[in-house]
């Protein structure tokens, strides 16, 4: 039997899910090739929910080599689902820095705080008010208030747990 062509809008789809990357959090190679979840032979299952982005290395390993197994691939796609749903670029790409680094203490510029917003939110990050610059806004009206120019993050337990998890392929759900 041939393999029917996954359609573009799939495979752009799959590929933007990871980010054209590596699904798989310690690799994220920028090369990347579509990876049937369920084989094709098995399913002729060519939907996005069974597809996920692998570079040619961890196709390999997944594939041919079963040096990874199904049910860790399907926690990669269920993690990226949940990491795209809820947080944003920058919350994830400090996951993974801080995933490597293992720093607990982070400062952020302008405006960080809404650039960990969510993280916060769960409780993964904690503001730990340091003072620091401010920019000072004064209206002719009486008005006035200072806005926070460094915001200063410790990475809670709960934190460098999730973190793990992320960086390990492990759920995060």
């Amino acid at each position: 039997m041939s393999r029917d062509t996954i359609p573009a809008s799939i495979k752009r789809a799959v590929l933007v899910e990871a980010g054209h990357r590596c699904a798989i959090p310690t690799c994220r190679a920028t090369t990347t090739e579509i990876a049937h979840i369920v084989p094709w032979a098995e399913t002729q299952d060519n939907s996005f929910e069974n597809l996920i982005a692998l570079c040619p290395n961890c196709h390999t390993r997944f594939d041919q080599k079963k040096e990874i197994d199904r049910l860790s691939v399907k926690m990669y796609k269920q993690n990226l689902g949940i990491l795209n749903n809820r947080y944003g670029e920058f919350e994830r790409r400090l996951f993974e820095v801080l995933a490597k680094s293992g720093e607990r203490v982070f400062v952020l510029g302008a405006a960080g705080d809404l650039l960990v917003a969510n993280a916060v939110k769960d409780g993964f990050f904690e503001d730990k008010k340091v003072e620091g610059m401010g920019l000072l806004v004064q209206g002719s009206n009486g008005f006035e208030k200072n806005f926070p120019m460094t915001f200063t993050y410790w990475v809670t337990d709960i934190g460098i747990e999730f973190i793990q998890r992320y960086a390990t392929g492990k759920d995060i759900a």
